[in-house]
Formats: C-alpha cells, structure tokens, sequence
C-alpha cells in the first residue's frame, strides 16, 4: 500500500513538471537578414550572402568585406563582419533590429530589404 502510495505521488509530481515545462514560453530566435539591404536612396547598403560572407557598403563604396556570424536575439541581432587584418582579424558588429519581415534598423538607420 505504502509503495503504491509513493509510486503516485511521484507520477503525480512528473506529470505536473511535464505540464509546467510544456506551457513555458518558447522565444522565437530572429533568423539571419540574408539579402541586400538598403537605406533610403542606397546611401547605406549591406549585402548578407547565405554562404556567409557579407559587404556594407557607403555611398556605393565598399567600406567592409568579410565573413559574418549572427547572434540572434527575439527581435533581430548583432551581425559581425569579420575581416583579415595584418595581426589578427578585425571585427565591425552591427545590432540589427527588425521592424518588419523586410525593414530593420542597424543603429538607427532604417534599411529595407532590395529585390
């Protein structure tokens, strides 16, 4: 009787855990802004290659080439372009807000996604 007694409690107690961990909220994780990108007028563009190289350009010179890495958050992220310098590796991070499924804003500036 004892045994049987424990053996619920502890089912009890499992299923509770189960239902808990199964209603926890799940964030959405911000997916890479794969694409050409571009300000107003192309002042600003910033191209973002699946294969994982990235440009960003300024008044249609290219100003930073490179690998580039993506640390998602819920509502966009912080895109690295990593660069070769002489001694080791030079890093630009641009924080990456999305506005809509084709508009963000990269400090401030708001880029529209092109094509």
């Amino acid at each position: 009787m004892r045994t049987t007694t424990s053996l619920r409690a502890a089912a009890l107690a499992f299923g509770t855990l189960t239902a808990a961990l199964s209603t926890a909220p799940a964030f959405a994780q911000a997916p890479p802004p794969i694409g050409h990108w571009a300000t107003q007028g192309s002042v600003e563009e910033l191209y973002v290659f699946s294969n994982g190289s990235c440009g960003f350009y300024f008044k249609k010179q290219l100003r930073v080439s490179g690998r580039c890495s993506w640390n998602s958050s819920s509502r966009g992220g912080i895109l690295t372009i990593t660069y070769p310098m002489p001694l080791q590796p030079g890093h630009v991070r641009y924080n990456c807000v999305y506005l809509t499924r084709t508009t963000m804003s990269v400090f401030g500036d708001v880029f529209h996604k092109v094509g």
